[in-house]
C-alpha cells in the first residue's frame, strides 16, 4: 500500500449559531476530521473550517441537514482542495531514521516492506510539505528531551506540530491527551493524515494559540519553532499551561541561545537541562508556579 502522490482534501466551512462549540467539535472529531480551524468573520460571526479526506465519510450530514442546527452550526459550503506533491522523489530514496532512544521514523510512502523496528516504535511519516521527518537536528533534540520527561497520564500541547512527530511521540509515551496545533493549514492536514496512517488518536488543529481556550489546559508543551516565530506568543503559551508544567523548546541556533533563554525566563520558565547537536540547541524547562 502507498499513499497517493497528490492528496485531495475536502474543506467544510461552518458558521456557529451558538456560543458554545463543544458538541460540534466532538462530532467533527468523531466523524474523522483531519483538522479544525476557527476564524472570526468581518461581521463578527464565529466560523469553523473542518478538513476531511476525499471522499467524505458517508455518515457526515449534507448541507441543509437539520443535524447541523442541533449541533449549533450551519454548513455553508464544501470545497475540494488538491495539493501538489513536491517530495515524491525524496520519499523514494529516503531511508528509515532512528530518532531518540525509542523511535524509528520511516519517511517513505511505500509500505510494502516496512522496516524492522526492533525495540523502537515505528512511526510512518511520509515526507510531504510539512517539516519534521526526524532528519533535522532540532527534531532529534526535541524527541530526545521529550523522552526524559514523564508524560504518562499528562496533557501535552505540541506547538507548530508540522508532520505531527512530537505529538505522536508524546502519545506513544503514554500521554493522556495530546493536541498538535499549527498555523499552516496544510501542515495540520498532513499531520492528520499521518495520525491515521499510524492509528494514533491525537487532536490536530489549524490555527494559533489564540484558538485555544483560556485556562491551564496542558501539563507539557513541545515547541520546535524558530524563536522569532514563537517569541510574541510566549505569554499566550504560558496562559494555557498549568503551574509547574514542563516544556521542550527546540529549533534554537546555538548563537541565539542566550537571547532565547532570556526571553523564556522573562515569562516564567526555569532552566532544567539542555542538549546540543551541531549548531542547534534545545531546552528542557519548567514553568514557575503562578
Amino acid at each position: 500500500m502507498s499513499l497517493p502522490a497528490v492528496a485531495s482534501y475536502l474543506r467544510l466551512e461552518l458558521t456557529l449559531l451558538d456560543q458554545t462549540d463543544d458538541l460540534l467539535m466532538a462530532e467533527l472529531w468523531a466523524w474523522g476530521t483531519l483538522g479544525v480551524e476557527q476564524t472570526v468573520g468581518e461581521n463578527g460571526s464565529r466560523n469553523v473550517v473542518a478538513y476531511f479526506s476525499d471522499p467524505l465519510p458517508t455518515r457526515l450530514p449534507d448541507v441543509g441537514n437539520p443535524l447541523w442546527s442541533h449541533l449549533g452550526a450551519e454548513l455553508v459550503r464544501v470545497e475540494l482542495i488538491e495539493d501538489e506533491d513536491w517530495l515524491a522523489e525524496y520519499r523514494r530514496q529516503a531511508r528509515p531514521v532512528p530518532v531518540g532512544e525509542g523511535f524509528l521514523i520511516d519517511p517513505r510512502e511505500d509500505a510494502e516492506q516496512l522496516p524492522a523496528a526492533g525495540s523502537r516504535r515505528l512511526l510512518r511519516l511520509p515526507a510531504r510539505s510539512a517539516f519534521g521527518t526526524g532528519s533535522h537536528e532540532s527534531t532529534r533534540l526535541a524527541v530526545g528531551l521529550l523522552e526524559t520527561i514523564p508524560v504518562a497520564g499528562r496533557r501535552v500541547l505540541d506547538v507548530g506540530t508540522g508532520s505531527g512527530i512530537l505529538a505522536f511521540a508524546a502519545f506513544c509515551s503514554g500521554a493522556e491527551y495530546v493536541v498538535g496545533i499549527d498555523s499552516d493549514t496544510v501542515a495540520s492536514l498532513l499531520a492528520g493524515q499521518n495520525g491515521r496512517l499510524n492509528d494514533l488518536s491525537v487532536h490536530l488543529l489549524a490555527g494559533t494559540l489564540d484558538s485555544l481556550r483560556r485556562g491551564p489546559l496542558f501539563d507539557v508543551a513541545l515547541v520546535n519553532i524558530l524563536p522569532k516565530r514563537i517569541r510574541s506568543d510566549l505569554p499566550r503559551l504560558v496562559e494555557v499551561l498549568a503551574p509547574g508544567a514542563e516544556a521542550v523548546f527546540s529549533g534554537i541556533l546555538a548563537v541565539e541561545k542566550e537571547e532565547v533563554a532570556a526571553d523564556l525566563a522573562a515569562v516564567g520558565f526555569r532552566h532544567r537541562s539542555e542538549s546540543r547537536d551541531r549548531d542547534w540547541v534545545a531546552f528542557h524547562l519548567e514553568l514557575a508556579a503562578k
